[in-house]
């Protein structure tokens, strides 16, 4: 018999002779481990159970690594993708047992592969994402160059010695930043038309001044919940809108026992002010604003701390328009210009007080529409969303109303390929609970717009992560810079949409939760964890 003969005979009989013993040390460690494992039988053929006698180091090593191989084999099968998946699942799983309704999708911008779905065609309250609608339809009916005009018209002569006999009419065609967002001051922009007035030889205006926002109809009030009416967010819309629509009251505390301290910005007639607010020397105080009257007036009540630093208010008024002739009345005024009549607005024929063929004696030329889109959607600011939907409407003939704008928008989600029918659209800001829009139909907007011509100013538009306010709580979670969205919030809506800079690829996301139960900043976290996730892939 040969050597080689020999070696395998005596092999042969070391593995039976030793097969019990192997198996006991292989037991050993399962009893300490409390882990059920079986030595595979193939193993064990091929003489491993030998080797771990005959050679007691080189079989722990080769066991121990038979076990680490088991227990990493299945995360190293997991594709990136899946991976991603199995742990927004979990993050998502933090939430079960509340009913809320999520709805999520992710895609990657550079593969179009989608990464990640829940629920990504149930139709959800969207609240302010669907501003990303609104601008987006705005940018493709106007392009981001586009720009309004508020005009000055006399609607009589004007004498030599600098009278109008007549009427001095500012129109409005939507131009939501008459205030004093980009300038130093609200009254900037009419101050600047009466210095042109004054330049022109006007002195008097026998007549009255109207604000006339005919260019628009003359439904103020959105498609909204009356519990809103009373909150800035829900400002009245108005082809001639100043201050955001809004009067900013601030009230500061005095001795206790006496009445509040109260200054308005910019001061005017219109509103009246009326002061029920008192100072107390308990830290419980607090003030509050309603309407007083038939809405020409604002009555503020409550108790305010004597040792609280100032406390500012912001409530809407009635009627836009008489705002905006009220205060420009007044700064005519001050700037040495008479006004014999009074301020008001249109009467309730709602018809232009411009005389046919008229030429406007001053014109100023609002910012760009890519300008607009930045306080829409970075600030999340309802009223211009609002202006900027029936401005759609008006450029694009389905009219000059929340439901004409609403149908462009729609018109725009079919031109741009969207499921229509995952889209209900009411108002431009979001804030009605009757608007719908699935998470995928987000991120087949954000695809689109990401390959058309409006790209960059649609991704400027949009909140930056360390950056912009409305996404603050991102920032400790999210390197600066890495995601680009829209905020969403309404009383049982969250929603979060726009694009993420992952490690290796660029994706396009939303986030939307609904129906959760107490308060928001719960869902916000878990909503920050998968961004978390995003940024990581």
């Amino acid at each position: 018999m040969s050597k080689k003969e020999l070696f395998v005979k005596a092999s042969n009989k070391n593995l039976s002779r030793n097969y019990v013993g192997a198996n006991s040390f292989a037991y050993a460690l399962r009893k300490q481990s409390g882990k059920t494992m079986r030595v595979n039988p193939r193993l064990q053929r091929r003489g491993l159970d030998a080797q771990l006698q005959n050679r007691f180091p080189f079989g722990i090593l080769s066991l121990f690594l038979v076990l680490a191989l088991s227990s990493v084999a299945p995360a190293e099968s997991l594709s990136k993708k899946e991976a991603l998946a199995r742990r927004i699942d979990s993050i998502l799983a933090q939430a079960r047992g509340d009913k809320t309704k999520w709805a999520v999708e992710v895609v990657s911008l550079d593969t179009g592969d989608t990464l990640y779905q829940k629920n990504p065609h149930q139709l959800m309250i969207p609240a302010s994402n669907i501003k990303l609608f609104t601008t987006a339809a705005a940018l493709y009916y106007l392009g981001p160059g586009f720009t309004t005009r508020t005009s000055f018209y006399y609607d009589g002569p004007v004498s030599a010695e600098g009278v109008l006999k007549g009427n001095l009419i500012v129109y409005g065609r939507g131009d939501p930043n008459i205030s004093g967002r980009f300038t130093d001051k609200p009254t900037t922009i009419f101050e600047q038309a009466a210095a042109s007035l004054k330049s022109l030889g006007l002195r008097q205006v026998q007549g009255d001044v109207i604000g006339d926002d005919s260019y628009f109809d003359a439904q103020y009030y959105g498609p909204w919940s009356p519990e809103h009416s009373r909150k800035w967010y829900a400002a009245r819309v108005s082809a001639l809108s100043f201050n955001d629509n809004c009067t900013d009251l601030c009230v500061s505390p005095s001795k206790p026992g006496q009445k509040a301290r109260i200054s308005q910005a910019p001061w005017t007639s219109y509103p009246r002010v009326i002061n029920n607010a008192s100072t107390t020397s308990s830290k419980n105080g607090s003030v509050w604003i309603s309407p007083g009257g038939d809405g020409s007036a604002v009555v503020v009540s409550g108790k305010i701390w004597s040792r609280k630093k100032a406390e500012v208010l912001f409530f809407p008024v009635e009627s836009p328009s008489l705002y905006a002739a009220t205060v420009f009345k007044e700064t005519l005024a001050r700037s040495g210009i008479k006004v014999s009549g009074k301020a008001r607005a249109l009467d309730a024929s709602h018809k232009s007080a411009v005389p046919r063929g008229a030429l406007p004696v001053y014109e100023y030329e609002s910012l760009p529409l890519s300008e607009m889109i930045k306080v829409v959607n970075k600030r999340s600011q309802n009223l211009h969303a609002e202006l900027i939907l029936k401005q759609v409407g008006y450029q694009s003939r389905f009219g000059p109303t929340f439901e004409g704008g609403a149908s462009a928008v729609e018109n725009f989600v079919g031109a741009a390929n969207i499921d229509r029918d995952s889209v209900i659209i009411c108002d431009g800001s979001g804030l009605s609970t009757q608007n719908r829009a699935s998470a995928h139909s987000f991120v087949q907007l954000l695809r689109f717009m990401d390959t058309s011509a409006w790209s960059e100013p649609f991704r400027e538009s949009l909140a930056i992560v360390g950056t912009d306010r409305t996404v603050r709580s991102l920032a400790p979670v999210v390197p600066h810079g890495s995601i680009l969205a829209k905020t969403g919030s309404l009383k049982n809506a969250i929603s979060l949409s726009g694009y993420a800079d992952g490690k290796t690829e660029r994706l396009a996301f939303s986030i939307i939760a609904n129906d959760f139960k107490g308060d928001q900043f719960r869902i916000k976290q878990i909503r920050n964890k998968i961004c978390k996730e995003l940024v990581n892939y």
